[in-house]
């Protein structure tokens, strides 16, 4: 049998590479054609074709070359005649043969490779790598992102960015935390990666910013007390947004650090950025206020020590992405839309009772709420629980689904461990810093004022002028608690407890 190649190239480990390259080349290409005729692609088949099965490709040719380079070497010693370097006469048909083989399978290969890793590159920056691949893991988080106001929004976009840098240092870190994932060594519930996020300017302002025009919102808030008819209880506050313009007779409020401060920065002493005894204030006049807390105060030693971190959109919106809601927030949506019916006494009472137990399992959740609210209506209720049996199977769906959203037991994630801090009603939040306790020098107090950010209307129509016509109502609360509100926080009775 005529031999295309040199006698070199006919050794077992030369054999045994040219058929794993050769049958996993053919697999590439077979694998890469179904996914492409799939309608419903797994995300797993990316990782395999373009990743995995590339890698073996070249264990093979690696594989080739030692059983070269070794079949060479005996040659040599057999007392052969032995060249440094391969000799090839192109008028010669062989040896043409062979360079034409392995030149065509060398261009080839580096197609393949090429294809392979442009594929691989755009599958580790897309939503199914980072929330499918470590399913188990990031479930709770991509579940949450496919109900947020980013949910069209990829998720290197706000956690990698645009530029080599940072492709290069959020592999760096999946390292890690491949060997985190691999080795079991992840925490439960996934820490909140703020130290690791880009400034706000490389990603958030790419689509928001204040050269955005802004302007005051009305927002009807609708509440249902937890008591026998579900009391519909609603507020209208008028949100002081504020102008994206730097001068302005009346600075605008709640956009007021991003509009009229050129620059915030705070010292945190805990991981959440929760605790912020020290503020530095920078306006574009050039002058400089510096806040302390008085109650949690920071020496200058303890000051130098501490990281100063530069205050951004994520400071306060830092939930955008991935909500985790509370289950009276989320209850008094569903209420409002009649997703649950209303009129079941004390469904939300019961519902936020039976989302807050503790669970093992999302099946054990699934059976558990169900159990709960059917038993409380047979018992408390049976003739509702007898006229309207379909209705409370619905509600049980529905709270099964607001469960399966906003909790994951395995991975422990509830919305305790993960506060939202563009309010002040479940979680510190604005009261981070506006707690009526941080004073500069001069006096001057971070105000606690409910009015420094919104206010709490009425509103009514006057049909003889067609006008609307608001006035300031007072500060409004189901059950009467005083005055208490100005010093004690929203999130003492709403937040987790």
């Amino acid at each position: 049998m005529k031999r295309i190649f040199p006698k070199i190239f006919y050794n077992p480990l030369t054999l045994i590479g040219a058929v794993v390259v050769l049958f996993n080349i053919g697999l590439i290409i077979f694998l890469t054609i179904v996914e492409a005729l799939t309608k419903h692609p797994k995300a797993y088949a990316d990782v395999i074709i373009f990743i995995v099965l590339p890698v073996i490709v070249l264990c093979g040719l690696i594989l080739a070359v030692i059983g070269i380079v070794r079949e060479k070497r005996r040659q040599g010693i057999a007392g052969q005649e032995k060249r440094r370097l391969p000799m090839i006469d192109f008028n010669d048909p062989r040896p043409r043969t062979m360079a034409v083989v392995l030149g065509g399978g060398f261009v080839l290969l580096s197609l393949l490779y090429a294809f392979s890793s442009y594929k691989a590159y755009e599958f580790v920056e897309s939503d199914t790598f980072c929330s499918k691949v470590c399913h188990r893991v990031m479930g709770p988080e991509s579940t949450a992102n496919e109900f947020s106001p980013h949910a069209e929004v990829g998720c290197v976009v706000c956690h990698v960015g645009s530029g080599a840098k940072y492709f290069f240092l959020s592999k760096f870190n999946g390292t890690r935390q491949l060997y985190s994932l691999v080795f079991n060594k992840y925490h439960r519930p996934i820490p909140v990666p703020v130290k690791n996020l880009r400034p706000a300017q490389d990603t958030c302002e790419t689509c928001h910013g204040p050269q955005y025009a802004l302007s005051e919102m009305l927002k009807l808030k609708t509440h249902f007390l937890s008591d026998t008819t579900n009391t519909k209880w609603t507020i209208d506050l008028l949100l002081k947004m504020g102008t994206g313009r730097i001068k302005t007779a009346n600075p605008p409020r709640i956009h007021w650090h991003a509009t009229v401060a050129k620059e915030i920065r705070y010292a945190a002493t805990d991981p959440k950025r929760v605790v912020i005894p020290w503020i530095k204030v920078a306006g574009f006049d050039g002058k400089e206020r510096i806040y302390r807390s008085t109650e949690n105060k920071i020496t200058d030693k303890e000051l130098d020590n501490a990281e100063q971190h530069v205050m951004d959109c994520i400071d306060c919106h830092n939930r955008v992405g991935h909500f985790f809601r509370p289950p009276t927030q989320v209850l008094n949506v569903y209420l409002q839309g009649d997703l649950i019916d209303p009129s079941l006494p004390q469904i939300k009472s019961i519902a936020v009772q039976a989302l807050e137990k503790t669970y093992g399992s999302q099946q054990a959740a699934h059976d558990g709420i169900k159990q709960m609210i059917m038993e409380f209506y047979q018992k408390t209720y049976p003739d509702v629980a007898s006229a309207k049996k379909a209705v409370i199977e619905q509600a049980v769906t529905t709270v099964q689904d607001i469960y399966r959203r906003n909790y994951d037991p395995v991975m422990k994630v509830s919305w305790k461990n993960f506060p939202d801090n563009a309010g002040h009603m479940y979680s510190l939040g604005c009261f981070r810093c506006h707690d009526g306790k941080h004073m500069s020098s001069d006096g001057k107090v971070l105000s606690k004022e409910c009015s420094t950010c919104h206010l709490l209307i009425t509103h009514k129509v006057d049909q003889s002028k067609e006008q609307a016509l608001f006035d300031l109502a007072p500060y409004p609360h189901p059950v009467d608690i005083g005055d208490d509100y100005k010093e004690t926080n929203c999130s003492e009775c709403h937040g987790p407890s």
